[in-house]
Parts: structure tokens; sequence; C-alpha cells
């Protein structure tokens, strides 16, 4: 246990129910978009070409890319100092946790609208179903759990135990 008596739980369900909503629901109605946008046009909705253009490697790359720098971001961000008080160390832990979180979700979801796009400018639909499934992976690389939340929670009280507080936006590089 804690020293402050912190409810991990509640630190987790707010960003952890937010990260579904933007990380799984939100690329499957692109998904099913995608879907019928091909179907009304008359594409073969699973075509896959034989070679993938420039800029789908470009896309491909950055995508892989944005998912490293999601889970390094995170790696990184909530270790830094979170906590405002000793007086306020829940509150404060679930408001850095979010915001941290939402940093990072929102990089993963970027993923799959780089397939979206890839797929509006000409892309067949497996390609964007490809980006939507490496954000679905980034997305499960990059949610905070449990274990994860107690070292956290180690790592603010050590910074508040020698006297760093979170004085505004942390510091990451």
């Amino acid at each position: 246990m804690n020293k402050h008596d912190v409810d991990i739980n509640a630190i987790l369900i707010k960003p952890l129910y937010m990260g579904m909503l933007i990380n799984i629901f939100f690329p499957m109605t692109l998904l099913v978009v995608a879907y019928f946008m091909s179907q009304s046009s008359g594409r073969d909705v699973m075509k896959m070409t034989s070679q993938w253009d420039v800029l789908a490697w470009v896309f491909l790359a950055v995508a892989v890319v944005d998912g490293i720098v999601a889970i390094l971001l995170k790696q990184k961000m909530f270790m830094v100092p979170l906590i405002r008080s000793e007086a306020s160390f829940e509150d404060d832990l679930k408001t850095g946790a979010f915001r941290v979180s939402m940093t990072c979700y929102a990089m993963t979801t970027a993923i799959s609208i780089y397939g979206f796009v890839l797929f509006l400018i000409g892309g067949d639909f497996r390609t964007m179903f490809l980006f939507i499934l490496m954000s679905f992976i980034a997305f499960q690389l990059v949610k905070p759990r449990r274990g994860f939340i107690e070292k956290v929670i180690e790592a603010q009280e050590r910074h508040l135990a020698e006297g760093r507080t979170f004085t505004g936006a942390p510091r990451v590089f």
C-alpha cells in the first residue's frame, strides 16, 4: 500500500474509459465510414494492391514512430512531478494521470487517422485496417495499468519528499 492511501482504481478509471472511447470507438467509426464509402463508390473493399506507393510507406513509418514516441512519453511524463502539495496528492495524481494519458492516447489515435487519410487519397481498405490495428496495439501498450501506477505513486512520493512539486506543464525533454 502507498503512503497516501491512494485508490489506484480511481486513478485509472477515467483515463481508461476516455482511452477506450478515443482509441477504439473513434477508429471503428472511421472504419465503418470507409467501408460505406467504398461500397457506394463501387470499389472492391478488400482489394489489396501488389505495391504500396511511397506515400503509404511514409505514413507507415510515421505511424510506427508515433507509436514509439507515445510509449516513451508515457514512461517519461508519468515520472516527472505531478503533485502540487501533499494535501492534494490523490486529486493531483488523478489530474496528472488523465492529462498524460490523453496526450499519449491522442498520439496513438493519430495512427488510425493516418490510415483514414491514406484511404481517402486512394489507398485500399486493408491498408486502413492495418493502421487501425497498429493504433489499437499502440493503445494497449500505452494505457497505464495497476502495476505501473503503483510505480508512479512511489515516484511521486519521492518527488514530494525531495521538495519537487508540479509547477505547470511538465517538461519532457
